[in-house]
């Protein structure tokens, strides 16, 4: 039903507006959904990390809201809406699973409009570069290195903040020993301290 597919860097997946026919899970590598604003632009809504669907407007829309873009290179399995339809159709406890995962996406998007709405610069920082640890499977409660998959103009349009606010706030982590980040490296030296600010 899946069927495997390799993506370059910056190569799109589907258009904001493109007929909504298939979805997608990524096996490797970053997907960035991208939306078109009203002035021309392009804003960064959200970052895609391995083990995630997308795409899952196709369910019940004719048409994508967002433009998904590969960050690196990729792989990427897709399935026919129909065949994705056809084969919840005729499982049930995988049509159950499929309400859980949407419950679960509800409640995500929920949280991140919390963030979005409640969170200040420094908490909304934190809770970023604590996502990304989350999704690196070599993190531990120690130092944690990590490559950032977004310069910091595309960070701030994630987290709706300027590209100098990022850039203070990222300059701040880095004097209390929370983490530093030089170009797209990133080392989380105190998680617990870092995971404190995103809680306040």
């Amino acid at each position: 039903m899946f069927h495997p597919a390799r993506y370059r860097r910056n190569q799109i997946l589907f258009f904001e507006g493109g007929a909504a026919q298939h979805l997608f899970a990524l096996h490797t590598g970053l997907v960035k959904m991208v939306k078109s604003l009203e002035n021309g632009k392009d804003r960064i809504t959200g970052v895609l990390f391995p083990g995630e669907l997308f795409g899952l407007e196709s369910l019940t829309d004719i048409a994508y809201p967002l433009t998904a873009v590969a960050l690196h290179d990729c792989e990427i399995c897709a399935a026919s809406r129909d065949d994705f339809a056809g084969f919840l159709q005729t499982n049930p406890e995988a049509a159950l699973g499929m309400v859980r995962f949407l419950v679960s996406e509800l409640g995500r998007a929920r949280t991140q409009v919390t963030d979005m709405s409640f969170k200040d610069a420094r908490m909304k920082v934190a809770t970023f570069l604590l996502s990304l640890a989350a999704h690196d499977k070599t993190a531990d409660s120690g130092a944690v290195n990590l490559c950032l998959p977004l310069s910091r103009q595309e960070i701030s349009e994630v987290l709706e903040l300027s590209p100098e606010t990022v850039s203070r706030t990222l300059t701040s982590f880095r004097r209390e020993q929370l983490a530093v980040a030089r170009g797209r490296h990133l080392v989380i030296q105190n998680r617990s301290g870092l995971e404190s600010v995103a809680r306040r």
